[in-house]
């Protein structure tokens, strides 16, 4: 979890506001360090300042900004999420202090708009920059240019993140109209572009022209779900939900639609606002949370309830309160079927824990014995292929993913001719094949194939264990390739821990049957490549 932070620019935006009085040496100081590259200090002084004027909402307003800026640094992912715990109680200090103060809504909104969804900040810290633009127009000294400008920015990417196209739209039109800096310009009609270019058909379907009765929204909401329609069935649902937050029903269909989209495949809203599907799946679970509290002894609530909460990443801090949701359900008289599922579910959190502690050891204490004991209990044993079965000549590549991480790792295999030119892809996981340049985090893959032909070879994401590709011979354009030297490369990396590793193996195509191995790695403990003659 990496916050993306403008620092520079949150920082000259402070700078632009500076004010007289005692605070502001601090303020002047820690804005300096933070432009210079070091928020860690930024909050040592930031940190005395609100001690010492503990009334003080500028102080604790620049505090949480900085607490906030030294997250963003943070490799360790528990580490930045408490960093981001501790930078909101601040900013909500600052807020509750002085509504008014246009840094701490500033500050606050910029942060709420950039962390990730699964802290429930995004909603809240949209309305802290709308709040910032209306005082604005009727104070007598209106915001600064840079900061107007940098307030509507964060404003179109909140509401791309929450799916109000039209408003991110005017949003970005203003950035366009404002911003003096033709970069920041051209970045806001490269996002108009992209909202321009969307198939509106595919687009969720914004919360018009609906009723204001939460009867008719549910029955609406349940319309739609019988017809499978599950992306128009959340709109009246999450209407009549916040006209309604007690009927449970319209609750327990509003986290249907909400679990049906979140497991859709890739589309143009993915592409267009790539936290749409997390921003999807913890809606689901404050969904769910909500309905759980109105009734506690649902079983069915609370197995979907845990299962979410498994299923979340470890760093949202869920999975305790999954365990006691799926012991509850072990212990009443559900269905022997829903029973095994919560047992299963119950296994896959304390495998999470124990996968947990391991992963810590093997990033945080690589060198040490412990390390080697955990790749060692890792790796898996082998398997064997039978080449009988493959129309020949081939080359059959065979390796091990030999370390196992909360998540899959992202994972790609393919073949370059001698000189490094790109040959084909045999398999690349999901996630990189769909997610394009910006988001791929197999850069020597991503470098090397130009994502050539990689939708014919996407699967899902491989984890620990032996796997085996075969090549037919043949390049991304499905020619024969000439007898020669190829070279085989399998890149993985992890997460949360980024562990990284490639390896390479060369083979000789043509001629008699033959076979090599790459050296043994940490990570790919194992990797060969063989050619099979007809």
């Amino acid at each position: 979890m990496r916050l993306i932070l403008n620092l520079a620019l949150a920082v000259v935006m402070i700078l632009a506001c500076a004010r007289s009085g005692a605070i502001e040496k601090y303020v002047e100081e820690a804005a300096k360090l933070a432009q210079s590259g070091d928020p860690a200090k930024a909050v040592e002084v930031m940190d005395k300042a609100a001690k010492q004027y503990p009334r003080s909402a500028r102080a604790h307003a620049n505090l949480g900004l900085y607490l906030g800026m030294k997250a963003g640094r943070a490799a360790d992912f528990a580490e930045a999420g408490q960093l981001v715990q501790a930078a909101f109680e601040h900013l909500d200090r600052a807020v509750a202090l002085d509504s008014l103060d246009p840094d701490a809504r500033f500050c606050r909104g910029l942060l709420s708009v950039q962390v990730p969804d699964f802290f429930g900040r995004l909603e809240p810290g949209v309305r802290d920059l709308e709040f910032l633009l209306r005082r604005s127009g009727t104070a007598r000294k209106p915001l600064a240019e840079d900061r107007l400008v940098t307030t509507w920015s964060m404003l179109g990417t909140g509401y791309q993140k929450l799916g109000r196209m039209e408003k991110a739209k005017q949003a970005w039109q203003k950035v366009a109209g404002l911003a003096r800096d033709s970069t920041v310009a051209a970045q806001a009609k490269a996002r108009l572009s992209a909202i321009g270019a969307q198939d509106t058909g595919a687009a969720q379907p914004e919360a018009t022209n609906l009723p204001d009765d939460p009867a008719a929204l549910r029955e609406l909401g349940r319309r739609y779900l019988d017809s499978g329609d599950f992306a128009r069935a959340a709109e009246p649902l999450r209407k009549a939900a916040g006209l309604d937050s007690t009927n449970l029903d319209g609750l327990k269909m509003l986290a249907g639609a909400l679990e049906h989209l979140a497991q859709s495949g890739y589309d143009e809203r993915i592409a267009l606002n790539t936290d749409l599907r997390t921003r999807l799946v913890f809606e689901y679970y404050r969904v769910l949370d909500r309905a759980v509290r109105l009734a506690p002894e649902d079983m069915e609530l609370r197995l979907r309830r845990g299962a979410a909460g498994v299923y979340a990443p470890f760093f949202v801090g869920k999975l305790d309160d999954a365990v006691k949701d799926l012991e509850a359900v072990t212990a009443s008289n559900v269905s022997d079927e829903d029973k095994a599922q919560a047992l299963y579910l119950l296994g896959l959190a304390f495998r999470h824990k124990g996968t947990s502690y391991w992963t810590t050891v093997a990033s945080k204490f690589a060198k040490t014995a412990a390390a080697g004991q955990v790749l060692e209990a890792m790796r898996p044993r082998l398997a064997q292929f039978d080449p009988t079965r493959l129309e020949k000549p081939a080359v059959v590549v065979s390796f091990v993913l030999g370390f196992e991480d909360e998540l899959a790792p992202q994972t790609a295999v393919w073949v370059e001719d001698e000189k490094g030119g790109f040959v084909k892809t045999l398999y690349v996981s999901g996630f990189s094949g769909h997610a394009k340049a910006a988001q791929v985090d197999l850069p020597r893959w991503a470098k090397t194939s130009a994502f050539r032909g990689c939708d014919a070879v996407t699967g899902a994401s491989i984890d620990l264990g032996q796997h085996v590709y075969a090549w037919d011979l043949k390049d991304c354009d499905g020619m024969r390739v000439r007898p020669g030297s190829y070279v085989v490369k399998v890149e993985a990396m992890w997460w949360p821990s980024m562990k990284y590793e490639m390896g390479s193996v060369r083979i000789a195509v043509g001629g008699d049957e033959r076979r090599a191995q790459a050296p043994a790695g940490g990570l790919i403990p194992s990797l060969d490549a063989e050619y099979l003659p007809k």
